[in-house]
């Protein structure tokens, strides 16, 4: 993913710091002549992407409510919800980085943005990447050896605490790449010299073979795999298991189309982010053109590309709930239910507040009476005397 932290260092610097979740950070230095081009696309980038992840946040929300719910119990559900918490968290993180723009200089945004956006960005969605590839996986061999391979919720936790195990692991020297330094004006976000190493830019392919190419590559198999036995499923007739109900095998066939369009979605929005990566695009773009690393780096067309890669990753993680309701019926029915309960308790809370208003009234009431009984009494007694 490619995120950019924009800092004014110096009244005739503006520097842009881009984080690329499937890359690297980088930065750009341009002169202030050169506003009116750079402030547009930065404007854009923050408006679409701030509409996104806000969507984003609300329908990952969502998702967690609804696949929580004890009639989706299956172990793919299980790598669903891992998957709307990590895409959840993914969105909060670029959302506070994208409101860091209107103020870059304070502390909190500056080690937000060095610390918990450049590292834990790349965690949340490297472990959606790993998170869709094992679903397709588990889906794939259950598709073909149904009678062999049996899912579990137990197994479906264990892969989803190694992925978030492994995916940390090999994330944490990102830790090591920024420092956050004081100035006149507040704070800045500086490189340290690891960020520039040839042992970074090594790494940085690395990456791009871990968390791109390979999982690209296990994704296009897997895919063509549950298409074909898909495409023959409905022209034969056949059974994804014989032992099941007819509505169960629906359901199953149902939640097998759900993730094929789940990976169809994800590599439209995150294939362009994969030729953006650091090395890949200097490799593809700026060694052609003579540039060095960092030149290539922090060149204008370099911070568009990211820009628009960006809007694209933030769709990829705020669409599930959409593709769920789109084509998954269990889905759909889970969530009329959950909303269902939600009204039944609303009403029951009006309910209990409207005869609680009642009651203190009717209390009111017979305060009040046995107060005027106890005054005319009073006036009684005293008209006597």
């Amino acid at each position: 993913m490619t995120d950019v932290i924009e800092k004014r260092m110096t009244p005739t610097l503006v520097k842009d710091v881009d984080i690329n979740v499937t890359g690297s950070l980088t930065y750009n230095v341009t002169n202030l002549t050169d506003g009116m081009m750079s402030d547009t696309p930065l404007m854009l980038y923050q408006l679409f992407g701030e509409l996104i992840c806000s969507f984003g946040v609300a329908c990952n929300v969502i998702n967690l409510c609804v696949l929580s719910q004890k009639e989706l119990y299956e172990s793919p559900y299980v790598y669903l919800i891992a998957l709307a918490f990590s895409d959840v968290t993914f969105l909060l993180l670029s959302l506070i980085h994208l409101l860091s723009y209107t103020n870059p200089a304070t502390g909190f945004f500056s080690y937000f943005n060095a610390y918990a956006f450049f590292v834990g960005g790349n965690i949340c969605f490297y472990i959606s990447v790993w998170l869709i590839v094992f679903i397709t996986l588990e889906r794939m061999t259950f598709v073909l050896w149904p009678m062999k391979f049996k899912p579990s919720r137990r197994k479906a936790f264990v892969v989803i605490f190694l992925i978030v195990g492994f995916c940390t692991f090999i994330y944490l020297p990102r830790a090591f790449c920024l420092s956050v330094a004081t100035t006149k004006t507040g704070y800045t976000i500086k490189t340290l010299p690891f960020r520039g190493s040839k042992q970074f830019y090594y790494l940085s392919w690395f990456y791009s073979a871990i968390n791109t190419f390979i999982p690209n590559l296990i994704l296009i198999v897997t895919n063509t795999i549950l298409i074909k036995t898909i495409r023959k499923a409905a022209t034969e007739r056949v059974n994804l298991r014989s032992n099941q109900s007819e509505a169960s095998r629906q359901d199953e066939r149902r939640l097998t189309r759900m993730l094929i369009v789940i990976v169809i979605v994800f590599f439209i929005c995150t294939v362009p982010s994969a030729f953006s990566d650091d090395p890949i695009s200097y490799a593809l773009i700026g060694a052609p053109k003579g540039r060095t690393w960092m030149e290539h780096i922090n060149s204008q067309e370099n911070t568009i590309q990211l820009y628009v890669n960006n809007i694209l990753l933030y769709l990829n993680s705020s669409l599930n709930f959409i593709l769920y309701c789109a084509f998954n019926r269990k889905y759909r029915m889970a969530t009329k239910q959950l909303f269902r309960r939600l009204k039944s308790s609303v009403r029951q809370s009006n309910v209990r507040h409207h005869n609680h208003s009642l009651s203190s009234i009717t209390t009111t009431t017979i305060v009040h009476n046995n107060y005027m009984c106890v005054i005319g009494a009073l006036q009684k007694f005293e008209s006597k005397v």
